[in-house]
């Protein structure tokens, strides 16, 4: 069986204080994947401090100019490779941590017609779409809108701004939204990037 170890390396600000940034908001996967980093990285007797972005662009331009020591970012991300490819970062570290539960969401009131429905998700669960609702795509009613992460979309769910979410099941529980069915957690790959020294 194929096993390897990678040290976690980063560099300590004068000010001995961490700042980890991630997707926001509050109730993603990667805020969640987020707190496991804080707790192992609490063992090392670190001051940390976390910040919630609205986008990964913004995450990114964070590390860029400072305001972050380290980003983390999934492998779902489908624009990683502006984090591998930034010439001003390097890889700090690799891991697994599975997602929480995933599914579509509504309002647990709501009623409506699933043929004429919008869905919102981040466009890294849009694959999951087809096991969560097999026939949608035969669906011409259904409209599909993207949002810049899964606790966007059940915020806006929640909202009344539409009538489905793709969403995890902190962001779900978080607004108030029942799963109409579910797919469950998923084994995420993240990796963690800082600026080259």
């Amino acid at each position: 069986m194929l096993k390897f170890a990678i040290e976690f390396n980063y560099s300590i600000p004068t000010s001995k204080t961490l700042v980890v940034g991630t997707l926001g908001p509050a109730g993603t996967s990667s805020e969640e994947a987020l707190e496991y980093v804080v707790e192992q990285l609490q063992l090392e007797e670190l001051s940390i401090t976390t910040k919630l972005f609205d986008n990964f662009s913004q995450l990114k331009e964070a590390l860029v100019s400072e305001d972050v020591n380290l980003a983390l970012v999934p492998h779902a991300y489908h624009n990683i490779n502006d984090f591998y490819m930034e010439p001003s970062f390097e890889l700090s570290f690799i891991f697994i941590y599975p997602t929480p539960s995933y599914g579509l969401a509504k309002k647990p009131i709501n009623q409506f017609d699933i043929n004429k429905c919008t869905i919102l998700t981040h466009p890294a669960p849009l694959p999951l779409l087809s096991y969560l609702l097999p026939d949608y795509e035969q669906q011409k009613s259904i409209k599909v809108k993207l949002v810049d992460s899964t606790s966007v979309a059940a915020k806006e769910v929640s909202e009344g701004l539409a009538e489905l979410a793709i969403t995890n099941e902190k962001a779900a529980d978080k607004y108030g939204l029942e799963f109409i069915k579910t797919y469950g957690k998923i084994k995420m790959s993240w990796s963690i990037f800082q600026k080259k020294i």
